[in-house]
């Protein structure tokens, strides 16, 4: 198979991770991977936040356990891995350089370098933070955000912890063919 369309099905959530530092290198690629994402006419709106001191991701883990992220979402056990994570890359966008697709410019940077970290061996756990307005204000006063700019996402990554297998639906139940329910 296609090493990208493997790496695509093999990324799962990383709630679990070992201590072990990640390298520099390593970040500067993951990092690279969301730079070359593409963008609405190539405006490239995001700035990336590398978080690595652990007073700021315990103040981050306490900010998502706030009532939204407390409850337990679709079966994750809410966000404590947060302050043994070894980094955080935290992806934010201007929306004044991109009024339009500031956010799908961001969530693509985002993914991106999910799977960078992947392929470098390396795990992550996407945690939205758009639209959950108290939450990306209280980390943004954390990570001191200018307030002309959005937080998209918060990217856990490490060494994994735990090996997930997860399935999917069949691609037949996904896919109609020349308009909606057409098979």
């Amino acid at each position: 198979m296609n090493k990208v369309l493997n790496l695509i099905k093999e990324r799962r959530s990383i709630r679990k991770f070992q201590s072990t530092p990640v390298d520099d290198e390593k970040i500067k690629a993951v990092l690279s991977a969301g730079q070359w994402a593409p963008s609405f006419l190539n405006m490239q709106p995001w700035k990336f936040i590398v978080v690595r001191d652990e007073a700021a991701k315990k103040s981050i883990a306490e900010v998502l356990k706030l009532p939204l992220a407390a409850t337990e979402y679709r079966g994750t056990k809410g966000f404590d891995f947060i302050p043994q994570v070894p980094v955080i890359i935290v992806t934010c966008v201007s929306p004044k350089k991109d009024q339009v697709h500031y956010a799908e410019d961001g969530a693509i940077a985002t993914q991106n370098m999910a799977l960078a970290a992947e392929s470098l061996g390396l795990g992550s756990c996407w945690i939205g933070v758009l639209n959950h307005s108290y939450i990306e204000d209280e980390i943004k006063k954390i990570l001191e955000v200018p307030d002309d700019f959005r937080i998209i996402s918060l990217l856990p990554i490490g060494v994994p912890g735990e090996h997930i297998t997860k399935t999917r639906e069949e691609l037949e139940d996904l896919v109609f063919h020349e308009k909606f329910g057409g098979r």
